[in-house]
């Protein structure tokens, strides 16, 4: 109810951007990378992803339920993502894909996403 209209993005994979932009008549590259990010701090999953993709759902959330979803969802990635050590202090490692594509029209023209 109160996340109804909420964006949800998604993302395909280099494979499905190539297919339609190649179809579309366009020269392309198309690849895709995990980064593997290094987090410190409390919750650093949750912070992440509150200031990223979580951030529409978490606004459209009346207060009140805003911290308790918050509570449940920092559980839910303490578990995902466990604490490690790196370089001989406590970090999470979050896995990040990324996907690239450069496409270029018949006249030359590049565009990028």
């Amino acid at each position: 109810m109160f996340t109804a209209g909420v964006a949800d993005p998604a993302a395909h994979d280099a494979a499905t951007y190539l297919g339609v932009l190649a179809a579309a008549g366009a020269e392309v590259d198309a690849w895709e990378t995990t980064y593997l990010h290094v987090l410190r701090g409390v919750d650093p999953v949750l912070t992440w992803i509150g200031s990223t993709g979580a951030r529409p759902t978490l606004e459209a959330l009346p207060p009140d339920l805003r911290a308790r979803f918050r509570a449940e969802l920092g559980e839910l990635l303490r578990a995902a993502y466990p604490t490690t050590e790196v370089g001989g202090e406590p970090a999470v490692v979050l896995p990040f894909r990324r996907v690239f594509v450069v496409a270029r029209r018949v006249d030359g023209v590049v565009t990028e996403q």
